[in-house]
C-alpha cells in the first residue's frame, strides 16, 4: 500500500503541475493575440517610410544626411531579448545568434531584456546601454527613448554602423533571428508610385524629419516584433509542458491501477492461504 500512496502523491502533484502550466499556456495565448495584431499594425507604417524616403532619394532633388553617410569606427549592436525563462529556445536562439554576429564583427552593444544584459556580462561585451523590457506592450516612446542617445553617438562617431538584433515573427511556431542595420540608413524599400510630389516646406527638411521617424519605427518593430516571438515560444513552450503532464498522468494513473491490483491480489492470496490452513 506504501506504493500505492507514494504514486496518489505523485498523480497529485502533476496534476497540480498541469493546470499551471494550462493556465500560463492561456494566459500567453491571449498576450501573444494581443502582441500579433501590434505587429501587423505597425508593419505598414514602417514600410510607407521607407518607401517615403526612397522616393525623396531617387527623385533628383538635393537632400543629404549625416544618417546616411557611411563613417569610420566599429559596429554597435542592439539586442532584444526576454526579461524571464519559460520559453522554450526564444532566448538562446536569440542570444546565440547575436553572439556569432557581434563576434564576426565587435563592437559595443546596448541591450534590452535582463536575459540579454546576463548574457553579454558573462561574455565580457563592452555594453554601453541597457534597458529592461518594463510593460507587456511595448510603445512608441520606448523606441524614441533607446535611439536618441544612440543617434547622438552616431553623430559624435562613438561608433561607425548600428545594427538591430531581433526575432522576427513569422508565425506562432516559427520565429527568426534577424539583424537588421540601422545606421547609416541603406536598403530602402523602392515605391511603385513615381508619380510627381510636391514637398513642404523643402525636400531637406522632410527628409531630416522623415530618418529619426523611421529609426524610431524600425526600433518599434523590432519590439513588437521580439514581444509577439516571446509569447509565441512561451504558449508552446507551456503547450508541451501540459501534453508532458497529460502523458504522465496517463503512465501514473496506470501504475496506480496496477499496483492496487497486485495489493488486492496479494490480499486475497493471504485469505486463501489463511483458510486453507485453518482446514488443514
Amino acid at each position: 500500500m506504501a506504493n500505492t500512496r507514494d504514486i496518489k502523491r505523485r498523480i497529485s502533484s502533476v496534476t497540480n503541475i498541469g493546470h499551471i502550466t494550462k493556465a500560463m499556456e492561456m494566459v500567453a495565448g491571449a498576450k501573444l493575440r494581443r502582441a500579433q495584431a501590434n505587429v501587423i499594425a505597425a508593419r505598414p507604417y514602417t514600410l510607407h517610410l521607407a518607401q517615403l524616403i526612397s522616393r525623396l532619394q531617387k527623385s533628383g532633388l538635393e537632400v543629404s544626411n549625416p544618417l546616411l553617410e557611411t563613417r569610420e569606427g566599429p559596429p554597435a549592436y542592439i539586442v532584444i531579448a526576454g526579461d524571464r525563462g519559460l520559453s522554450g529556445a526564444y532566448n538562446a536562439n536569440t542570444l546565440r545568434f547575436a553572439q556569432e554576429a557581434v563576434g564576426k564583427t565587435p563592437g559595443p552593444v546596448i541591450v534590452i531584456g535582463r536575459k540579454a544584459k546576463d548574457f553579454m556580462s558573462k561574455r565580457g561585451q563592452d555594453i554601453i546601454g541597457e534597458y529592461s523590457l518594463r510593460f507587456e506592450d511595448p510603445v512608441y516612446m520606448d523606441a524614441t527613448s533607446i535611439m536618441k542617445p544612440l543617434i547622438d553617438n552616431f553623430h559624435n562617431g562613438i561608433f561607425g554602423s548600428l545594427h538591430l538584433i531581433y526575432t522576427e515573427f513569422v508565425s506562432v511556431l516559427n520565429h527568426k533571428p534577424t539583424m537588421v542595420q540601422l545606421l547609416p540608413i541603406v536598403g530602402l524599400v523602392d515605391s511603385e508610385d513615381t508619380g510627381p510630389y510636391i514637398y513642404e516646406p523643402s525636400p531637406q527638411e522632410v527628409l531630416e524629419r522623415l530618418l529619426p521617424r523611421y529609426l524610431y519605427s524600425l526600433v518599434y518593430q523590432g519590439l513588437l516584433e521580439a514581444r509577439a516571438s516571446e509569447f509565441g515560444a512561451q504558449r508552446t513552450a507551456m503547450k508541451s509542458a501540459t501534453d508532458n503532464a497529460n502523458e504522465m498522468l496517463d503512465q501514473l494513473t496506470l501504475s496506480y491501477n496496477r499496483a492496487r491490483q497486485t495489493a488486492i491480489t496479494q490480499e486475497i492470496l493471504e485469505v486463501v492461504n489463511g483458510a486453507q490452513a485453518l482446514e488443514g
